[in-house]
């Protein structure tokens, strides 16, 4: 019923990712933490265990969530790279530990 998803704060395409993931893995509600250009931020820092600690664990002990989702885009303000770089961040973070990679070009 419920999962996570790690995206960009940028509301140009929150509301696709939601519905993606809606219609797609037939989930009813997505837990979204939002953030400036996470993925550069989940390669780079600690910010996985932070944002673990605070947010993903209330999505996944209260609300049960059962699939963590991370999505990058094109002309990220928070992570100002290329596309190249901005997907192999993308890939780096889902190796981490999350279960898709979702990049959406504006």
């Amino acid at each position: 019923m419920f999962c996570t998803l790690i995206c960009c704060m940028d509301g140009r395409f929150i509301h696709l990712l939601n519905e993606y993931i809606r219609n797609n893995y037939n989930y009813k509600y997505v837990d979204t933490i939002t953030d400036a250009g996470p993925v550069n931020k989940i390669i780079h820092e600690d910010y996985l265990k932070s944002v673990e600690d605070k947010v993903v664990l209330i999505s996944v002990n209260k609300h049960k969530s059962d699939h963590i989702f991370i999505a990058g885009h094109s002309d990220c303000a928070g992570c100002p790279i290329d596309d190249k770089t901005q997907k192999n961040y993308i890939i780096q973070s889902f190796r981490k530990k999350y279960i898709l990679i979702y990049h959406t070009k504006l």
